[in-house]
């Protein structure tokens, strides 16, 4: 059995930044299933990372949190934070560095004489429980035990990169309540035209979801460039549209579904006025784009102005392996979310996107990981020992 003081489950984002912040006297472990350490969080932001955003009030923390550990940040025009470099390799160099003291030897960190964390890979854990006060925390090839114990595991989204749900049954045999969770912040399968004709196309527009004919409350009417693929529609503001997507209490899912639709305004620049006097929407939109959009203006008789509201039935939601985020999880009643203590079980913190918590694109869902973390973090060190 090797023993700690603290245990953190999974080895990304919130693992990481969490270990990198726990105080050097702490004998720490980080149990990752992957091979490697922020498999995921290297292929956030399209392999650049986008940390956090303008919009979220705790930015200015992970920012100065960064800095510290070597990485400078750069806010682009739609608010979004990236690491100076442009490489989310850089961004996971620096978090292992921090965490494990650019060490990271398991006998030494187990003795207390290392300054960082001690790593396992390709170490999924099978079991957890309490006794006698101390968390035991079973792994295929070894057991572990520690006064405390960090929940890092994050969601089910993205699978390939292995996240693949193992923090909620973690949780559940500790007690804890986890809701139905759903992948969001992914590609729209839609009807109403021939997808593989409009391939590949992007274009800028304004979007908005409805359900029986009517605007969903609460979902955004973002504008952005929306991509064709061949069964449906991508970008990241139809991905911001995908959390309203869901089924009512005691409905299915297909008959949920089928009561969405995504509608598109691809001339957000211009008035229905300024559209009336023509006869295409050729030059406003592009050649292949025009000519389906021209065949369903003479069905509909609308005009050019039909491209200001033209409406995809919803077929589908992506699953998890295209998301980017997972909605549901652990109930945060259920968490004192100042410190990210279990109000259930004693010295059990949880982090991230095993929380019922979920932002839009943009770096909000990295924000929740970082700053859950340094809650984490922040409470552990300042218990009594």
């Amino acid at each position: 059995m090797r023993e700690y003081d603290v245990c953190i489950v999974g080895g990304g984002a919130a693992g990481l930044a969490a270990a990198a912040l726990l105080k050097k006297e702490l004998r720490v472990c980080i149990l990752e299933k992957n091979e490697i350490l922020g498999r995921k969080l290297a292929a956030t932001g399209g392999g650049r990372c986008n940390l956090t955003n303008r919009a979220c009030s705790g930015k200015d923390a992970t920012l100065d949190f960064f800095a510290s550990i070597g990485i400078e940040t750069y806010c682009d025009e739609e608010g979004r934070y990236y690491p100076y470099t442009n490489r989310a390799a850089d961004v996971i160099k620096a978090l292992t560095d921090a965490a494990t003291a650019g060490k990271g030897d398991a006998e030494t960190a187990e003795k207390g004489d290392a300054a960082g964390a001690a790593v396992f890979c390709n170490s999924a854990v099978t079991d957890v429980t309490k006794e006698d006060g101390r968390f035991v925390i079973k792994t295929a090839k070894d057991s572990f035990t520690a006064d405390c114990l960090i929940l890092a595991t994050g969601g089910k989204a993205a699978p390939q990169y292995g996240t693949t749900g193992d923090g909620y049954g973690i949780a559940r045999s500790l007690g804890h309540t986890v809701g139905r969770v759903y992948p969001i912040l992914t590609p729209v399968e839609c009807g109403g035209v021939d997808f593989q004709k409009l391939k590949g196309i992007r274009a800028k527009a304004q979007v908005s979801l409805y359900r029986d004919g009517v605007p969903v409350e609460g979902a955004p009417k973002e504008t952005g460039e929306v991509q064709f693929t061949d069964d449906g529609l991508s970008g990241i503001c139809v991905f911001n549209l995908t959390p309203f997507i869901k089924a009512e209490e005691g409905e299915s899912v297909s008959d949920a579904i089928a009561r969405y639709s995504i509608t598109a305004d691809f001339a957000p620049d211009f008035t229905a006025g300024d559209l009336q006097e023509r006869t295409s929407s050729f030059g406003i939109l592009t050649g292949a784009l025009a000519e389906i959009a021209d065949e369903q203006m003479a069905d509909t008789g609308c005009g050019a102005a039909f491209i200001k509201d033209w409406r995809f039935p919803v077929k589908s939601v992506k699953g998890w392996r295209y998301a980017q985020c997972t909605a549901g999880g652990v109930d945060t009643a259920e968490i004192d979310m100042e410190t990210m203590e279990s109000k259930l079980v004693p010295r059990l913190y949880m982090t991230g996107e095993l929380l019922d918590v979920q932002g839009p694109c943009g770096g909000f869902n990295l924000q929740n990981a970082w700053e859950t973390a340094m809650k984490a973090a922040k409470a552990i060190n300042g218990k009594d020992r």
